[in-house]
């Protein structure tokens, strides 16, 4: 399988403002036809790079090569035949109308004394249709509203015909139509007529949706580059960003999707019992249910294991995000007797086991039944019981019989995950 060619690349690349460097020592290829993201907090550098590679602004140690040429050898008008611009915003100081901005774009094949030609009308018609302008060329650009005037610029950058569009927070203070919209164009864009898109983006589940590649800067340095399942974690998020989020996966697209990591009905002042953050606990899973004890259990400095789960279960996408050992199970299918064992081991390496409210059908029920065995086993268990169990047997009342017997035999009954958190301390 043939490589696509680097269309850009960047080799210790360093830039200083106010002898504040900004930039440092900055190495990265980009492929021909690539979706690069380019993600990171405010000051890390993001804009100062995309300035950099439009020539916006000068003055940088190291080296930046467009199709394979110097960008320090290129002319103004060479570089906005190869690269296009869409800003957050611009202020063009005259009331200029749509379709004279729009073919400011054209201004790379235009030469100074020279007038349009048709097929630099053609092309400024072409773009104006394809993002939606077309029918209020002649209105002024200052009477547009916010996501009107967007997608002039947008357009103003697509007339220059450039094989490479960079993308500066082109979205970040428009209505979420329009940022579905325009995402949908750059993904055409990319897609369908093979244009090399970078972008940078606020927000992370935006630029998820359309990426090949995600680079995170930090610092002024390249922090992570690659694919998104192998840069975004957890870990690399709270790096960067200072913020602990939940990393899962969208269930219609299958793709990454992030959300910040937080509720507000935890008593984070919780302390447990000396010696108690060394309780080593399973929880026992299923459609979702052990998600948000886990995540409390793990922010309050336990030791947790989780088992059986589906591996398309959001219970396996938590624990696999926390590195919780879990037992799974594939997709669909009812728990073996193999995963039922390894299950059964985790149990009587722990010191608790806790029930959250799963759902119980003839696929998971030996999970009720390895809650059983726990209490056999002289485990301590407590069952939260957010939902009656009347309501969650799926089983013709084998596992409200058994749940109950659980409870007889000496399990503790919390309501919420935070009356767990009490009885642990």
């Amino acid at each position: 399988m043939k490589k696509n060619k680097n269309i850009l690349s960047a080799r210790n690349l360093s830039f200083s403002y106010n002898q504040e460097k900004v930039l440092d020592d900055i190495n990265f290829d980009v492929e021909e036809g690539s979706f690069i993201s380019i993600l990171g907090p405010n000051g890390a550098g993001k804009s100062t790079l995309v300035n950099l590679i439009s020539r916006v602004i000068d003055g940088y140690r190291g080296k930046i090569q467009i199709g394979g040429r110097d960008v320090r050898n290129l002319s103004s008008r060479e570089i906005a035949r190869i690269v296009g611009v869409v800003p957050q915003y611009t202020n063009p100081g005259f009331n200029f109308t749509v379709a004279e901005m729009v073919m400011m774009g054209r201004h790379a094949y235009i030469s100074r004394f020279e007038l349009e030609k048709k097929e630099d009308f053609d092309k400024v018609n072409e773009v104006m249709e394809k993002v939606k302008i077309l029918s209020f060329a002649e209105r002024k650009f200052n009477e547009l509203s916010g996501g009107e005037k967007q997608r002039v610029i947008v357009a103003q950058a697509l007339a220059q015909d450039s094989p490479v569009l960079l993308l500066d927070e082109p979205t970040s203070h428009l209505d979420i139509n329009f940022q579905i919209e325009f995402m949908n164009l750059f993904m055409d864009l990319n897609q369908k007529e093979d244009k090399t898109i970078i972008g940078i983006f606020h927000d992370i589940n935006l630029a998820l949706q359309s990426s090949s590649k995600i680079m995170l800067l930090k610092e002024g340095r390249i922090f992570g580059f690659g694919g998104a399942e192998d840069i975004l974690n957890r870990v690399n998020i709270k790096n960067v960003f200072g913020s602990d989020v939940f990393v899962g996966r969208n269930p219609v697209t299958g793709k990454l999707y992030i959300s910040p990591n937080f509720n507000p009905e935890i008593d984070w002042g919780i302390s447990g019992k000396p010696g108690s953050r060394d309780l080593r606990i399973h929880v026992i899973g299923g459609g979702g249910a052990a998600s948000p004890i886990i995540s409390l259990l793990y922010n309050n400095g336990y030791k947790v294991s989780c088992g059986v789960v589906n591996t398309l279960d959001t219970d396996t996408d938590t624990a696999r995000m926390l590195e919780v050992p879990y037992v799974a199970e594939a997709p669909f299918s009812p728990v073996s007797i193999s995963s039922q064992k390894k299950n059964l081991q985790f149990i009587k390496a722990s010191d608790i086991v806790i029930l959250p409210g799963v759902e119980f059908g003839s696929g998971n029920f030996s999970n009720l039944v390895s809650v059983k065995k726990a209490l056999d086993l002289n485990k301590k268990v407590v069952v939260i019981d957010e939902k009656n169990i009347e309501d969650r047997d799926h089983t013709g009342g084998k596992a409200v019989k058994l749940y109950r017997e659980i409870i007889r035999q000496g399990a503790v009954v919390a309501k919420t995950a935070n009356q767990v958190l009490k009885y642990l301390s």
